[in-house]
């Protein structure tokens, strides 16, 4: 106990006089100049700031006060070690007496420059590898590098001359005075080589940094001299500057040497100048758009044009095409803001690795460069805000014309929905009315005019809603016709006639379709069945008929006959209404000595056996047609005509037959005719012949029937 007592009171004691001894050495000085450790002097005394170059004599009490404050903070944690163990410190005047040193320990520590002492750590901590880009830290590394190896040379010196001098004086009283300054030269050494080493490799890193950062800063100059429009548009800004600045300092040269006299010199220097200044004037218009501003053509957005007037369904298309215009242009504008964007940033990156270089690299000409870019920036900056509003009410003005289109299209579709409907409605309606004409008219011929009459009323109605919906002033359109009509009638006469045509044919009921009808035109005939009735032209097959056979030669064509030949030329029809016979009629010639009477007779019972038929059926038809037509002769028995011919007596023999196979019964009753004549011995037919009588001849007697009376 006595002996624990004891030496804690020698520690303390030692402790006391340790920190008087470490004051008056941290307060007197080693050199001829001192370093005050204050708080007013942290900011001359720290190394992570920029300063002024550090000589040894600063690095030297900056490093002893940095052992010192170790030496205190290893007496402070020792003291508030014992003063945590019971069994050290059992006396309470000892423990008071422990306390009263530690108070005096912090003093002294918080008396010391904090800034001082980080700036030591900062070199001598491994973990703080972090801060070895630190931007203040760069200029001062070489700097400090010198000071401390001029101090260590001089310790080095020292610790040799000390260690000598103990060697001579070690069994003398100022062998320890001399061991302590020994060892607190040693531990100076030990820390100026750990900041050393530390210092080596912040300069290392500042070289490697410097590399990396003009990489990245050659690479971001490539991607930024890449051409796009608005490096183009700078570009051409800065050079009709320098053009327009080359050309004022031209101009004042070419004035000064027009103001002096002329000698051969002066006056080819002048004509030199002149021609220079042309070409450069010539330049300085090319690049004249660029003389407001360096962006002006790519800040103004594209014209939106006329807004496309939606009236009718057809338009809508147009405003689809419009909307999608509009869409396209605003893309344009806004990846033409994007790409600016992108450049802005690639400028501010560059600007930011000048400034990093600028900091750390004190030999390139940074401050230059980071004017000259910053002048770009903030023109482009500009730019971009200009163009961002721009776009902000372009895009506005673009969203308020789609909602017009759109209200517009959506007008049109319920428009065109409620017409369709109308138009479905119709015709829906006329096909049923197409289906009741079907059931109720059994006459192949009169459904098929119904059917024309529900079609074209079903079309005009048609039309009539799609006029009176999509021409806003039908009365204008009226006027607009009425004056142009003149040159109309005359340019579409033959259309205008056809129309007409048609109508006095379906509505007057002259020919219908299935009709036999004989069209003449300029001396040709042709004689067909009626196949359609078109709003232009009727169009018939052509037969064989007796026209074919004796003027044609030739039938099966289908024939177009324009509706207006119905004002023009002859159309015959041979089925008008009710009738489906025509008179037909046969010649044969008998000689001047035939039976002419007879041979009549014959005649007329053969057409009466073979158109009896077709006689009650014409008188039939023609019985109907009384309620139409005031018909004078009704006869329709088979008649008989003989007429002295040149050749002969010719007998004409007419009767009815179907009018759409007249060829097939005049073939049947011809046979007929001559056979019956060939049985008969006072009949022959004459044809073409010649005879020669003698003088004196008697003149040949026609025979006589027995019968005298007339067969006719």
């Amino acid at each position: 106990m006595k002996r624990t007592l004891v030496f804690f009171l020698l520690l303390t004691g030692w402790v006391s006089t340790a920190v008087a001894n470490d004051a008056k050495q941290v307060h007197s000085p080693e050199s001829n100049k001192t370093i005050s450790l204050n708080k007013q002097h942290v900011g001359q005394s720290t190394l992570n700031v920029p300063g002024p170059k550090l000589d040894t004599d600063d690095w030297y009490n900056i490093i002893s006060t940095y052992i010192i404050y170790k030496k205190y903070q290893n007496k402070l944690a020792s003291i508030e070690q014992n003063l945590q163990n019971p069994e050290m410190v059992k006396d309470p005047a000892s423990r008071k007496k422990l306390e009263k040193e530690q108070q005096k320990l912090k003093v002294a520590l918080n008396n010391i420059d904090s800034s001082t002492i980080s700036a030591v750590e900062y070199y001598l901590s491994p973990n703080s590898e972090n801060l070895s880009v630190h931007n203040t830290m760069y200029e001062r590394y070489e700097k400090s590098a010198e000071s401390l190896d001029a101090l260590s040379k001089k310790l080095y010196q020292q610790q040799k001359a000390l260690a000598d001098r103990l060697e001579l004086e070690s069994k003398t009283s100022k062998s320890a005075s001399l061991q302590k300054k020994l060892i607190k030269l040693s531990n100076m050494l030990d820390t100026i080589s750990k900041i050393q080493q530390r210092i080596n490799h912040l300069s290392d890193a500042r070289l490697t940094r410097i590399n990396e950062l003009n990489q990245q800063n050659a690479e971001l100059q490539s991607e930024i001299d890449r051409s796009n429009i608005w490096q183009k548009s700078y570009t051409a800004y800065l050079t009709y500057l320098d053009v327009k600045k080359e050309l004022s300092s031209l101009q004042k040269r070419i004035d000064k040497l027009k103001k002096t006299s002329a000698s051969g010199k002066r006056s080819e220097e002048l004509d030199a100048l002149m021609a220079k200044q042309r070409i450069m004037t010539n330049q300085l218009n090319l690049l004249q758009s660029h003389s407001a501003s360096p962006f002006a053509d790519l800040l103004q957005p594209q014209e939106i044009g006329e807004q496309p007037v939606i009236r009718n369904p057809l338009d809508i298309f147009s405003g689809f095409s419009f909307n999608k215009k509009m869409r396209q242009q605003l893309n344009e504008y806004l990846k033409r803001g994007e790409e600016l964007k992108r450049y802005l940033q690639l400028l501010l990156n560059q600007r930011q690795l000048l400034s990093q270089l600028a900091v750390i690299d004190d030999i390139g000409s940074y401050k230059e460069k980071i004017a000259a870019l910053d002048a770009k920036i903030e023109k482009y900056q500009t730019a971009y805000s200009t163009l961002k509003d721009t776009g902000n009410v372009y895009a506005k003005r673009i969203e308020e014309i789609e909602l017009k289109i759109n209200k517009a299209i959506e007008e049109q579709l319920i428009k065109l929905a409620n017409i369709g409907a109308i138009i479905l409605f119709l015709l829906i309606f006329f096909f049923v009315m197409k289906q009741i004409a079907k059931k109720y008219i059994s006459d192949n011929e009169r459904f098929y005019m119904a059917n024309k009459v529900i079609t074209f009323v079903n079309v005009t109605l048609i039309l009539m809603v799609l006029l009176f919906n999509y021409i806003e002033n039908v009365s204008y359109v009226v006027t607009v016709l009425g004056f142009a009509s003149a040159g109309i009638a005359i340019a579409m006469k033959d259309w205008f006639m056809s129309m007409l045509g048609w109508l006095v044919i379906v509505f007057g009921g002259s020919i219908h379709v299935g009709d036999r009808v004989r069209v003449d035109k300029d001396g040709k005939q042709y004689v067909g069945d009626v196949l359609d009735i078109s709003l232009l032209r009727i169009t018939i097959l052509e037969d064989i008929t007796l026209t074919t056979y004796t003027h044609n030669r030739r039938a099966g064509r289908v024939i177009f006959i324009p509706n207006n030949y119905i004002f023009t030329e002859m159309i015959a029809n041979y089925t008008h209404v009710s009738l489906k016979t025509v008179w037909d009629g046969i010649d044969i010639t008998v000689t001047f000595d035939s039976n002419h009477k007879k041979a009549a007779h014959i005649a007329k019972e053969i057409t009466r056996k073979y158109a009896k038929g077709y006689t009650d059926i014409t008188r039939q038809q023609l019985n109907k047609l009384r309620s139409r037509y005031n018909l004078k002769n009704t006869n329709v028995e088979p008649r008989i005509y003989a007429f002295a011919e040149e050749n002969g007596v010719r007998i004409s023999a007419w009767y009815l037959t179907n009018a759409y196979a007249t060829l097939t019964l005049r073939s049947t009753i011809s046979m007929e005719i001559l056979d019956a004549f060939g049985n008969e011995e006072d009949i022959t037919i004459a044809y073409p012949t010649q005879r020669l009588r003698l003088q004196n001849e008697p003149l040949p007697q026609p025979r006589l029937p027995e019968d005298e009376s007339d067969p006719v």
